[in-house]
């Protein structure tokens, strides 16, 4: 809870040190502690309603025990002060969940380096084909006489390279002490698919591991009232729960509500920036981020119509940067209603209460999936979706400066893809692009397919569902598509030297050609693929965009929606390595290399094949913000273990690709849930951890062992059973 606020406050530095500067400098120009501090004053100035209270009183109760309980060994180990606790830090929390949805920062910058660097056709190769790049100006200072670039014209001899703050972004995610979020499966089947003949619901979110923990769970219960939810750290209302009657789950919705503006300006009045054809002053802020041990830093922050220029950072922390940047996000956009919505969900009695709930989202973007035990089902995809000009790409920097490329205005939520009680009896929801609006996609950061597909197909598998069958579901580790990019690499190589190199080269093309894309503890063609797939796509890619861009971009949706188009064309501009001169690589060329690459190295790191297994190389360590660093890791870590999944596989369990290091797990289900509302008060539910937080708490860990297995326990709401099974009561009395 206290890393989560100071995160969204850009006060890490204060308690961590120096390392962190930069890191609370984004957060601070963001302006997520400007955005929570006004809702506080918007929400709780005159708290009157229900969840105003009920969350006044939550937070009275956390400051109870921050002065009266135990203070916890990770305050006495970095001196933490203790602080007051309040609805402003609420929103801190949340606008932190916010900002890891935004992959925006991550993807645009490269992508518009590409652009303007290389020119459309590097751009559009890695594109759907329903999706063109669009050239804009890259020209960022007005002064002089020089006109803009043509709609059609490419400058190579001069572009503006923004890749350092996706480098920033992907530094700070992997820099901070709190996980990410990252995705999450989720899908409801109607009572006519159930064998129950009551409808059922799972979920599991994908959140970057972390130790404590990202969810605890808690079921309360009064007279009219009960809830099991499960909870953030710090946040008064759960954000996935059920009771008998009614339960909903979430998913990362990735659509698109964060954009990166190129502002014009001139050296000689640099106070102002140019917005359709006149002068506008910046709006300044100052913010003053202090270190624990050292002097403060004061970084001065300017705003422009669009949002606050994000490259300033960079700028006042590194004087090569000189660009303006602004970005523009809906979350600061509006007032942050994440409070109300959860509280609402809570307190649903019926189908629309839920979609009232789901209607006050604005964002991040969710995807709500909804089951009750009258037999209804739903996806609302929730958020304040903006409109945009017809065609325009906005994966690419915009032009900031003639109001041509800004916002049009929001769809109502009636108008977003949402769906209730479909013909087929499934909703469900892998992050997945949910569908279309006026006609066309929405622009988003959506997943691949490779999730939506195979539970689609799984669920189509039997015409009838039980809780139990749902289990075997979540925790699918096959794909369907990594098996035919092996096979597309494979037919390129052909009869190449290269497989019969060895023994083991020709044996591991054996194990890629039959593999059927599982990925087991003892399967050895996943170790092979996922280090060809790196090979193939560094080897492709590094020489245009360089080592850092490479390491970002290799590991977002953008790049993941393109394997399979960067293997399957042939006369991709990509092939050719611009590193040498007298000759223009093939497709081919790559392929044998990065075969050729792969086993090599995996004979020396691990010699005969009998030695790849999967769970030797993918394996998941929960990482405590204190046990970074040995010896601590050997007290506050849990784990490591072997895990199964891979990368879009139902049982997500991602990691950095890469051609040379261990793909050491970094994110995956954060909880895994299961509902037949045929027996709402008997759910069954695992968190990769503990439920405590505390070092000494026989929960700290205690059900690692089953997430990793695969395995279940109950989520028991019926008082009898809970009577009977209780090992502790707490009683609180008040005074």
């Amino acid at each position: 809870m206290e890393l989560l606020r100071r995160v969204g406050a850009g006060r890490l530095s204060e308690i961590l040190g120096p390392d962190l500067i930069s890191t609370d400098a984004f957060f601070r120009t963001l302006g997520i502690a400007k955005s929570a501090k006004e809702a506080s004053v918007m929400f709780f100035t005159k708290p009157n309603e229900d969840w105003q209270k009920q969350t006044l009183a939550y937070v009275k109760g956390v400051n109870t025990f921050m002065f009266q309980g135990p203070t916890p060994p990770e305050f006495k180990l970095l001196g933490i002060p203790k602080v007051n606790f309040t609805p402003e830090d609420i929103y801190l929390i949340a606008g932190y969940m916010a900002f890891s949805f935004a992959e925006a920062f991550r993807t645009d910058p490269i992508l518009d380096k590409i652009l303007t660097k290389h020119g459309n056709e590097y751009l559009a190769a890695l594109l759907p084909e329903r999706t063109k790049p669009v050239i804009q100006d890259t020209t960022v200072s007005i002064s002089g006489s020089q006109p803009p670039l043509e709609q059609n014209e490419v400058s190579h001899h001069k572009f503006s390279d923004h890749s350092k703050l996706a480098h920033l972004t992907d530094d700070i995610f992997n820099a901070l002490p709190v996980a990410p979020w990252l995705g999450s499966n989720g899908w409801a089947i109607s009572p006519y698919r159930s064998v129950s003949g009551k409808a059922l619901l799972a979920n599991d979110t994908h959140i970057g591991y972390q130790q404590p923990a990202v969810w605890f769970e808690a079921h309360l219960e009064y007279p009219g009232f009960a809830i099991y939810g499960n909870y953030l750290a710090g946040m008064p209302f759960p954000l996935v729960g059920h009771n008998k009657n009614m339960g909903w789950g979430m998913t990362m919705f990735g659509n698109d509500d964060l954009n990166l503006y190129r502002e014009k300006t001139d050296a000689s009045q640099p106070e102002k920036y140019f917005y359709k054809g006149k002068w506008e002053n910046f709006r300044t802020r100052e913010e003053v981020i202090k270190i624990k041990n050292g002097i403060d830093t004061i970084i001065n922050v300017r705003e422009t119509v669009h949002g606050p220029v994000v490259n300033d950072v960079m700028d006042q922390l590194d004087s090569n940067m000189t660009d303006v940047v602004s970005a523009w996000w809906t979350y600061t956009r509006f007032p942050a209603t994440g409070l109300k919505v959860t509280h609402d969900l809570s307190n649903a009695k019926n189908i629309d209460d839920a979609r009232k709930a789901a209607s006050m989202v604005n964002a991040p973007g969710l995807n709500i999936i909804y089951a009750d035990a009258e037999g209804n089902i739903a996806h609302w995809s929730a958020a304040r979706l903006p409109i945009y000009p017809s065609g325009l790409n906005t994966k690419i920097l915009l032009e900031g400066w003639t109001g041509e490329h800004d916002i049009l205005g929001y769809y109502d939520f009636e108008e977003n893809p949402n769906i209730e009680n479909p013909e087929s009896g499934v909703v469900y929801s892998a992050n997945q692009s949910p569908g279309l609006i006026d006609s066309t996609e929405y622009p988003g950061y959506y997943a691949p397919y490779d999730r939506a597909n195979r539970i689609s197909f799984l669920l189509g598998t039997k015409e009838k569902w039980s809780r139990d069958d749902m289990s075997d579901l979540i925790l699918d580790a096959v794909s369907n598509v990594h098996p035919k990019n092996a096979a597309i690499i494979l037919d390129v190589i052909g009869d190449d030297p290269v497989i019969s190199k060895s023994p083991v080269h020709k044996k591991a093309a054996q194990s890629l050609r039959e593999w059927k894309g599982t990925h087991a503890l003892k399967d050895t063609a996943s170790t092979v693929y996922y280090k060809l797939l790196s090979n193939v796509l560094e080897m492709t890619m590094q020489d245009e965009i360089g080592e850092k861009d490479f390491n970002v971009l290799v590991n977002t949706h953008f790049i993941k929606n393109a394997y399979q188009r960067i293997l399957e064309n042939d006369s991709s501009v990509w092939w050719d390595n611009i590193s040498t001169t007298t000759i223009k690589e093939t497709r081919r060329d790559i392929f044998v290399a990065a075969f050729s690459s792969t086993i090599d190295s995996l004979i020396k790191s691990s010699g005969d094949m009998t030695n790849w297994s999967w769970g030797g190389i993918h394996t998941l360590e929960h990482f405590h913000p204190l046990g970074r660093k040995e010896p601590l890791d050997k007290i506050f870590n849990v784990g490591p273990f072997p895990v199964r999944g891979g990368i879009e596989t139902i049982n997500n369990a991602g990691f950095a690709l890469n051609s040379r290091d261990n793909f050491k797990v970094s994110y995956g289900p954060a909880m895994r849930k299961l509902i037949d509302f045929n027996d709402g008060g008997n759910g069954k539910s695992v968190l990769p951890t503990g439920q405590s937080g505390h070092l000494r708490s026989p929960h700290y860990g205690d059900q690692a062992p089953l997430h990793v297995t695969g395995r279940f326990r109950d989520m028991m709401m019926n008082k009898d059973e809970i009577t009977a099974k209780c090992t502790s009561i707490l009683t609180l009395r008040p005074k």
